[in-house]
Formats: structure tokens, sequence, C-alpha cells
């Protein structure tokens, strides 16, 4: 661990136990929404894979139909 986030980490121990609930429920809602970002970019990244690899067969389909009416 670096020495910024131990002094970080030691800054958050010493918050009183009010302050100290505050700051770990902020935390589990970043890391919940963190998650839902990485389910998103997931999609997303399925999602282009699928146009993609669409893309790339149809133009392999194009380009064999033209290479039968040529022959």
């Amino acid at each position: 661990m670096s020495t910024k986030a131990q002094a970080i980490l030691d800054e958050i121990r010493a918050l009183p136990p009010q302050e100290l609930q505050a700051v770990c429920s902020e935390i589990r809602q970043l890391e919940t929404r963190r998650q839902g970002w990485e389910e998103q970019k997931a999609k997303l990244r399925e999602m282009q894979s699928r146009h993609a690899g669409r893309g790339l067969l149809n133009r392999l389909l194009d380009e064999r139909a033209k290479e039968r009416a040529r022959g």
C-alpha cells in the first residue's frame, strides 16, 4: 500500500463512529455503482462484438457473392 493510501486509511480509522459509518456507506454506494458500470460496459462490449462480427460476416458473404458472379 502506498504511503498516501495508508495516510487516508489512518485518517478514516480515526473518525468518530458516526462519521466512519457515513464514509463506509458512501464507499458501499460507490462500489455498487461501479459494479453497475462494469455490467453496462460488458453489455456494450458484447453488443459491439456482435455488430462488428455481423458486419464482417456480411462483408465476407458479399465478397463471396461477387466472386461467384465473376466466375
